[in-house]
């Protein structure tokens, strides 16, 4: 698996992005979204927010995006966050996702970064094991304030 970086304004990069936005949220976004979205996105890549494609026989098979920090209470400690992190649907199930993850850390790693977190969406149980599989810890929830909106039922209910 091999890291290539995403140019800004990347067709493909875009509508790969709608997809996976679709898939994790339930619709796809506007593109008043996107754009916003994508000139954030790329505003500080390669300087500290990494945008790649996954790239295994010369042929993309996801993207990923990785942010390099400073921890908040030790400012000489790097901290990563993987964020966005896609496999297309049609080459899933092949152990890409995996060494995509593996290849990820690894840069991390060589980057000098020992504390790596990654997260999923809430209901998102296939991601959370793939997560927990890669070696992955649950270390906190992460709640968002939104009591307009109805809550999801609990898998009790």
């Amino acid at each position: 698996m091999k890291l290539h970086p995403v140019q800004a304004g990347d067709t493909r990069f875009r509508e790969w992005l709608s997809r996976y936005r679709e898939e994790i949220t339930g619709e796809a976004p506007t593109d008043a979204w996107l754009n916003k979205y994508l000139k954030a996105l790329f505003s500080s890549a390669n300087k500290r927010r990494y945008v790649w494609w996954a790239v295994d026989g010369g042929r993309k098979v996801g993207f990923v995006v990785a942010v390099i920090g400073r921890h908040w209470a030790d400012r000489a400690r790097p901290h990563a966050q993987i964020g966005e992190f896609f496999i297309y649907p049609q080459y899933r199930r092949e152990g890409l996702g995996r060494r995509l993850a593996e290849t990820v850390i690894e840069w991390l790693k060589s980057e000098g970064v020992d504390d790596i977190q990654s997260g999923v969406i809430a209901g998102n149980l296939r991601g959370l094991r793939f997560w927990e599989a890669m070696g992955f810890q649950i270390a906190r929830y992460s709640l968002v304030y939104r009591p307009d909106r109805p809550r999801e039922p609990d898998e009790d209910d």
